[in-house]
């Protein structure tokens, strides 16, 4: 009676799984990951704040590992926070000139190194705002929003950087060596007399 009830779907949703994974499905926000990105050590970002966990969201779903201190766990590529920053601007005021919309901006600058201490992509800014209604008679949820709209910001930024990583490493990789320069042709050394002279 269970094979009867339960079997059916169950075998349906293993061969949709299958079919989703054999025509290369992917979760959202996840990108097809570099070989040298497979395993990332993240420095400049705490592990539990808003953008360390939206990094460490993107290499999961990307089937790659991100950590935030060496673990021995072998060579790793260094992606490397040199500002990880939140700033608000005033976008509009009421009658009693008190703001009642504000603008987020979220900005994060990174570099990237392989695992060999070569650089990757130097000086990067990332950076993405979101403008949202302000109640200034409802501060305390006014705050939450605020935290909310951070942590949003974070994803697409983490997601953002990750898209741009990925995009100009295989960039990178797809442009052709430089040829080696040719050969110049070699000439006989003109001594400066004419050939039926010569004669």
């Amino acid at each position: 009676m269970f094979i009867t009830r339960y079997g059916l779907p169950l075998l349906l949703i293993l061969i949709l799984t299958l079919a989703l994974q054999a025509c290369g499905f992917r979760l959202r926000g996840a990108v097809e990951m570099p070989p040298e990105l497979q395993y990332t050590l993240a420095e400049g970002v705490a592990p539990y704040s808003a953008l360390g966990e939206s990094l460490s969201r993107a290499w999961r779903r990307s089937e790659a590992e991100l950590d935030f201190e060496r673990d021995g766990a072998g060579p790793a590529a260094r992606l490397v926070i040199k500002r990880d920053e939140v700033t608000r601007r005033t976008l509009s005021v009421d009658s009693a000139g008190r703001p009642n919309e504000y603008e987020l901006r979220y900005q994060v600058s990174f570099t990237l190194e392989d695992a060999g201490g070569q650089p990757l992509l130097q000086n990067q800014t990332v950076t993405v705002s979101r403008a949202y209604q302000f109640n200034p008679d409802n501060a305390l949820a006014m705050d939450d929003e605020e935290q909310r709209l951070e942590r949003l910001l974070a994803e697409e930024a983490a997601l953002q950087m990750l898209r741009r990583i990925t995009f100009q490493l295989r960039n990178r990789a797809a442009q052709p060596a430089p040829a080696a320069e040719e050969a110049a042709p070699a000439f006989e050394a003109d001594n400066g007399v004419d050939d039926e002279t010569a004669r």
